[in-house]
């Protein structure tokens, strides 16, 4: 029985797993832009969004899913489905939106992936990181009259619901995928 794979061979698995790679950050990227287009309501919206930044933290390196954090604000303030009349004003949060974003990213990959913290305390921590950046922020805007104060409530203790949702449902499918492989 011959235990190793010929060059050639080893250069086809790696350029077909880099390609199943790179076509699952694609889906994600199509979801994130056009999931906003369809539904209306922050939660659902936010939550699916952080549950794919979650998802991809898991799976991917910064590298590759660094353009995943921009792409659900471009779709929002390209509609007014989410934010109603509020939409200019969410304009201002856009750049706050995507350092919160990668914020949830990076800070998933940092302590599950590479510090092997626990699944649910690491998303805590990064959802709690988010919502208390973007909070900051719009509460910085609000201060300084750029924002009205309905925009605290969107930015506050709504993030922190849609990032811990889309955490709860990750680490769900993450504990089903394991029992069901026997990996825990």
């Amino acid at each position: 029985m011959n235990l190793f794979v010929n060059k050639e061979r080893n250069y086809f698995v790696f350029k077909t797993q880099e390609h199943n790679e790179y076509l699952e950050i694609a889906l994600y990227a199509l979801v994130l832009l056009f999931i906003p287009l369809f539904h209306s309501h922050q939660l659902i919206v936010g939550t699916i969004v952080n549950a794919l930044l979650i998802k991809s933290a898991l799976n991917h390196s910064m590298k590759k899913m660094f353009v995943l954090a921009f792409l659900p604000s471009l779709s929002v303030i390209s509609t007014t489905l989410l934010f109603g009349s509020l939409t200019e004003f969410v304009l201002l949060m856009v750049p706050f939106i995507w350092i919160s974003n990668l914020l949830i990213i990076f800070v998933t990959k940092k302590l599950f992936t590479e510090k092997t913290k626990n699944y649910f305390k690491s998303t805590l921590i990064a959802s709690t990181a988010k919502a208390t950046f973007l909070f900051c922020s719009v509460l910085a805007m609000f201060f300084i009259g750029l924002v009205p104060i309905a925009l605290i409530g969107m930015f506050s203790i709504t993030q922190f619901i849609t990032a811990e949702s889309g955490s709860i449902i990750v680490g769900i499918s993450k504990l089903k995928k394991e029992k069901k492989f026997g990996l825990s």
